[in-house]
């Protein structure tokens, strides 16, 4: 899955450049990467809190805050949401592009090896980042004039650490190991697989971490709720949270890792030179140039 952030191959790529030229072009890639992800996902994800808060609806309040992006840009990018969703995926992208330059520069070549520690610490990033930013979320986003806890539950925080362990899981080792029998029991083109299984299996298991996001919000929100409303308000909030988890994975784990990866193979030095972004750019101008050049030498030719 070479544009999958599972993908740890020391052959993918092979980039040249030492850590010292490197290691700003990951970092840059990723703060990239990351603001293309960070909007849709926090529009998303605010809403879900709002939505089991029962604060907003899911649909009117993500339609509020996607006109404030556009109507109101310096509001919406300062925001709180856009701000904290952006440092999660900042850091997971960041952390995967450093522990794959790591990698490279110890020689490790074995993939496993490789996936095991890309993957590992990505996901120790991602989940951790999750966990404490979905806290600061259940804080700042349900209030609607209830009590509420001032200082997150533990319980709450170790569900939405569940929620993503889970959400990992399907990402890197389900979908994998789904493209692979996809591809050997079926004769499934290759490519069709890893794209189809890096995004359903992931959006497929939100019907597993959905009902676990629902309790960990209302816990917050209800600490003294029983068993049978607990249960009625996940009943009522499944279809909703599970289409719009179901929704944010496309950014998160399609755009996102997809576009990190394509920064990365523009801007980092490899074998293949031709795919970085100064010698596109130049091979434009030159080709740009040389068309200048023979439309002058053909009207001088007709006059």
């Amino acid at each position: 899955m070479p544009y999958h952030l599972a993908d740890a191959s020391a052959f993918t790529h092979q980039f040249l450049d030492g850590p010292y030229a490197r290691i700003p072009k990951e970092l840059g890639c990723a703060f990239t990467a990351s603001f293309l992800v960070s909007p849709l996902v926090s529009i998303i994800d605010k809403a879900i809190v709002q939505e089991i808060a029962g604060v907003g609806q899911l649909m009117a309040t993500m339609g509020t805050a996607a006109k404030e992006m556009v109507v109101k840009p310096k509001t919406f990018f300062n925001g709180l949401s856009f701000r904290l969703t952006f440092i999660v995926y900042f850091g997971t992208y960041a952390v995967a592009n450093l522990s794959e330059a790591a990698l490279d520069y110890y020689k490790v070549k074995q993939e496993e090896t490789r996936k095991f520690y890309k993957v590992g610490s990505a996901s120790i990033a991602n989940v951790g980042l999750l966990a404490w930013r979905d806290s600061v979320f259940a804080r700042e986003f349900s209030g609607s004039g209830q009590k509420v806890p001032a200082k997150t539950p533990f319980r709450t925080i170790a569900f939405f650490a569940i929620r993503d362990t889970a959400t990992m899981a399907a990402t890197f080792y389900f979908a994998p190991k789904a493209c692979e029998y996809l591809v050997l029991e079926h004769d499934v083109n290759r490519h069709l697989a890893e794209i189809s299984t890096s995004l359903s299996i992931p959006v497929l298991s939100q019907f597993i971490t959905a009902p676990i996001h629902i309790h960990a919000i209302d816990y917050y929100n209800r600490p003294d709720a029983t068993s049978a409303e607990r249960m009625i308000r996940m009943k009522e909030e499944m279809g909703k949270v599970c289409f719009a988890r179901g929704l944010r994975i496309l950014p998160a784990f399609g755009i996102g890792s997809y576009s990190n990866n394509k920064f990365r193979e523009l801007s980092i030095r490899q074998p293949n030179e031709e795919l970085l972004l100064t010698r596109r750019i130049t091979r434009r101008l030159t080709q740009l140039n040389d068309r200048i050049k023979g439309r002058r030498t053909a009207q001088q030719q007709t006059k």
